[in-house]
């Protein structure tokens, strides 16, 4: 099976905190895979590191089969990983359509020309309404972004995510802060995105519902280290899990 993201004995300290412990994961292309664990657990410092938020104290990240380790935020972004945040960044003063628009010309080779064709410009306006049409905002599309639902907002920026065309999608909490209400929208998105088999996704979430019902691998964080992995019902087994889950201990030595 073909790995498009690997980490190597990944690891992040802060002072006499370790935060992330000799993490060792691999992501298979095409699959969705979920972080889970506890609060506290490193799931979103994980994030930042493969993301190129925060530089690992040691260990490796691969991504395509190239050593990202050193890239910056832009490099990454640049070979085709792309990442949400819990909170959203989106453009509030400028309309929904216009948030897409301006994240597809930012792939565009010309970006920086005075005089873009207009024939190209009709192109990513087209490109801008189909994204819209992925996340179900389609009918929201002259609505300023200051004036959307916060759930609304995160569909938003999801288009814009995917306006760079990454291969690997890291999603890092997508329902954090909506309503009750908003989350079954927001997991509509995510799965029209998944339909796609092109994608690989990364998710972080803490909806246990949410990610059994899309995930077809987990990996469970434990006090920064990797606490287990493999399909959803082996994992939801195992004691250590339910342990931890539980407020538990794992020692190496329990294994």
């Amino acid at each position: 099976m073909e790995h498009i993201l690997e980490t190597k004995q990944l690891s992040v300290s802060f002072g006499e905190h370790h935060v992330i412990q000799k993490v060792n994961f691999n992501v298979p292309k095409g699959k969705f895979i979920s972080i889970i664990g506890p609060n506290g657990a490193g799931k979103t410092t994980l994030f930042n590191l493969l993301s190129g938020q925060i530089p690992p104290t040691e260990g490796e990240i691969h991504f395509k089969n190239n050593n990202i380790t050193k890239l910056s935020i832009a490099e990454r972004t640049r070979l085709g990983m792309g990442r949400s945040f819990q909170q959203t960044n989106i453009f509030p003063e400028l309309t929904v359509l216009e948030n897409v628009r301006m994240a597809v010309q930012s792939t565009a080779k010309d970006l920086y020309s005075l005089f873009p064709m207009p024939a190209k410009l009709r192109a990513q306006q087209e490109e801008a309404k189909k994204l819209l049409e992925t996340v179900f905002l389609q009918d929201k599309s002259e609505f300023l972004a200051a004036n959307l639902a916060h759930g609304e907002k995160r569909k938003l920026e999801i288009a814009m995510l995917l306006a760079l065309k990454p291969e690997l999608l890291l999603l890092d909490e997508p329902t954090a802060g909506i309503s009750v209400e908003e989350v079954p929208a927001i997991l509509k998105v995510i799965e029209n995105i998944k339909s796609d088999d092109k994608n690989t996704i990364v998710l972080i979430e803490h909806k246990m519902e949410m990610v059994l019902h899309l995930s077809d691998y987990l990996v469970v964080l434990f006090n920064g280290e990797l606490l287990a992995e493999g399909e959803p019902e082996k994992i939801m087994d195992d004691e250590r899990v339910q342990s931890a889950y539980l407020g538990g201990f794992f020692h190496a030595d329990s294994k």
